[in-house]
């Protein structure tokens, strides 16, 4: 068995070809080729390779290898948080308070850097919503498309996934699957879109804070509800 020393001088050598292949998009080595490289047992490759698939670093394609990606922080808060919020909902007013802050504090940013591309689509999924708002019928699909574009064009990729996770909550739970009013909600996200596309930052930012305030008075409902 390796002594910490020899482990530890393992994991900084996987460390730099993490950061090798995550560079190059090369194929990550084979596992007889690591234990040759780093000179440990195929337990302790195991245990180091362990932590870096679970944060998603190292990901696994079938009949193809290993190789390097940049993590989806997005997933694992989803995932870890989902079952916690179940037994406590009031959670979602915690993640509501991040998430307004992160998003309204992104909007100008979105505001410069959004193209015609995104808003005709954006366009298409506001289109779907009022559709089916019509016919009585839920649209968290569109809905988290519309908003995970907004994410994407702020261009930081630490702030789409951690706006992206507070999202997959949310749907995930009853105060999006049971929203009572759908045409309100979709002529809102219409509104926000028009802001976009007339760059009227204060109209947008208005209109996200009434967003923002029917969720807390929707968690605050369903918190009473629930107890």
């Amino acid at each position: 068995m390796e002594d910490l020393t020899t482990r530890e001088q393992a994991e900084n050598k996987l460390i730099d070809m993490i950061v090798e292949h995550l560079q190059t998009g090369k194929k990550f080595p084979t596992e007889n080729q690591l234990i040759k490289d780093l000179e440990i047992s195929r337990t302790t490759l195991r245990e180091l390779l362990s932590y870096y698939k679970a944060t998603g670093i190292i990901t696994s394609q079938q009949g193809s290898g290993r190789y390097i990606e940049m993590p989806d922080i997005s997933k694992q808060i989803a995932n870890t948080w989902r079952i916690l919020v179940r037994a406590k909902p009031s959670l979602l007013m915690d993640f509501l308070e991040v998430r307004s802050i992160l998003e309204l504090n992104s909007l100008g940013k979105a505001m410069q850097r959004i193209d015609l591309e995104q808003l005709q689509y954006m366009g298409e999924q506001v289109r779907i919503m009022k559709e089916k708002a019509e016919m009585g019928q839920a649209f968290v699909e569109q809905d988290g498309e519309f908003h995970k574009t907004l994410f994407r064009v702020t261009g930081n990729v630490f702030l789409e996934q951690l706006l992206t996770a507070f999202w997959e909550l949310f749907a995930d739970s009853p105060i999006e699957k049971n929203h009572e009013d759908l045409t309100t909600v979709a002529y809102q996200h219409e509104k926000i879109l028009e802001a976009f596309t007339r760059q009227n930052l204060p109209v947008l930012e208005d209109l996200m804070k009434e967003q923002f305030e029917d969720a807390r008075f929707r968690i605050a409902k369903y918190i009473q509800n629930y107890h």
